[in-house]
């Protein structure tokens, strides 16, 4: 049974630590206990609970119950303080898309007169990004189209064609 709960230990603890650094810790729409994180993170404390239970000699049934609590403890403090935290270390970022402002892009899906399309620019730190933009110019921006970048909302950057020299 030992090997059951190192397994659980392993499995959880690479599972987790690949959600927590290289996955997105967004809460989403789902259940946060069905997450990745959430069921790495029970699977660490399973496997944690049944390896003390085992390893201080208690019974198979109380081994499971100790493994069960553990689970369902650290999948709380995981779901319940850790990522909020980090969400909100995420979101308290000194550069926002406010930054976006005065930048120098190119159009990669044409953007209709009174439509949106896609731009693609550089931002401050050196990141290619690509944003949902809005023209309020009378004709279409067809693709490859410089563009600067005169202001932004929540859900788009609104460009103006810069003219060819």
């Amino acid at each position: 049974m030992m090997a059951v709960y190192l397994a659980a230990f392993v499995v959880g603890g690479v599972a987790l630590l690949s959600a927590l650094l290289l996955a997105d810790i967004g809460h989403g729409d789902g259940m946060p206990f069905l997450s990745l994180t959430g069921v790495s993170a029970a699977l660490v404390g399973a496997g944690t609970g049944g390896l003390i239970g085992t390893w201080v000699g208690m019974e198979t049934f109380a081994t499971a119950l100790l493994a069960g609590a553990c689970a369902v403890v650290l999948v709380f403090v995981l779901n319940g303080v850790l990522l909020p935290y980090l969400r909100r270390q995420q979101s308290n970022s000194h550069k926002g898309r406010s930054s976006y402002i005065g930048l120098l892009g190119t159009v990669t899906l044409e953007v209709p007169a009174g439509g949106w399309g896609e731009v693609s620019f550089v931002d401050a730190d050196g990141n290619r990004v690509f944003s949902r933009a809005k023209s309020d110019e009378p004709a279409a921006l067809p693709k490859s189209t410089r563009i600067y970048i005169a202001d932004i909302d929540s859900d788009f950057v609104h460009v103006v064609a810069v003219p060819e020299t």
